[in-house]
């Protein structure tokens, strides 16, 4: 519909049009600026924590040490970790990226957090040795191929978690991966015998699972419990 002539509806309308024009700015600025940023107000442990608007995050692709929970006993680094999560995300604005199905059964986020430059925190933990690969067939490659270079160059430089875990005595017979989950187990694990022998691979060292992407079996894993 076109503007009604004269001198006070032309005004009407140029007012019209530029209302129209703000809004359409707005738009496309709220677009540009993405979504606002979030911010962690409780961490859980070295994977998991609580952002200030109530909402759970469980940070994909990675698994970090299990804090004493159940009557169990905390792993080892299992603190550190933790802390390195706090630290690094403590007052900092962040952007929550979704990685897989919106949520986990849990009912937790699954995604990473970005930091102000860009840089992933959950490959910051890994790269750390505050926490490992964890493979998963809705993580995209692209990520999962990151997280597990990080883990690799974290392994040789010897940092964080893994120079204890991977001094840990041979067990008498290789651990046990599975190529279907990407898990490992310690050979005794009845888990172990259960896996077929298509998706068998027989894994010598705790430095061979780790480096080809395999993570511990949560049932039977070789991980110590913190000292």
């Amino acid at each position: 519909m076109g503007c009604e002539t004269g001198r006070r509806a032309g005004r009407r309308c140029v007012a019209g049009l530029s209302f129209c024009l703000a809004l359409v700015w707005l738009c496309f600025t709220a677009a540009q600026a993405g979504p606002a940023p979030v911010r962690v107000a409780v961490v859980f442990d070295g994977d998991t924590c609580q952002l200030a608007d109530g909402r759970r995050v469980r940070l994909a692709g990675i698994d970090a040490p299990e804090m004493a929970h159940e009557g169990r006993a905390a792993q080892y680094y299992a603190a550190a970790a933790a802390a390195l999560l706090q630290r690094v995300t403590r007052g900092v604005p962040l952007r929550f990226v979704g990685v897989g199905p919106d949520k986990d059964r849990f009912g937790r986020m699954l995604g990473d957090l970005l930091l102000p430059d860009g840089a992933s925190v959950a490959a910051l933990l890994v790269g750390e040795g505050a926490a490992f690969f964890f493979w998963f067939d809705d993580v995209p490659a692209e990520l999962a191929e990151r997280l597990l270079l990080a883990q690799r160059r974290a392994m040789a430089a010897g940092r964080g978690a893994w120079p204890r875990l991977l001094a840990l005595p041979r067990p008498g017979a290789p651990y046990v991966g599975n190529t279907a989950s990407h898990r490992f187990h310690a050979p005794d694990c009845p888990d172990a015998a259960r896996i077929g022998r298509r998706n068998r691979v027989l894994l010598p060292t705790l430095a061979e699972a780790f480096g080809r992407g395999f993570a511990p079996a949560r049932g039977c894993t070789p991980w110590p419990e913190a000292r």
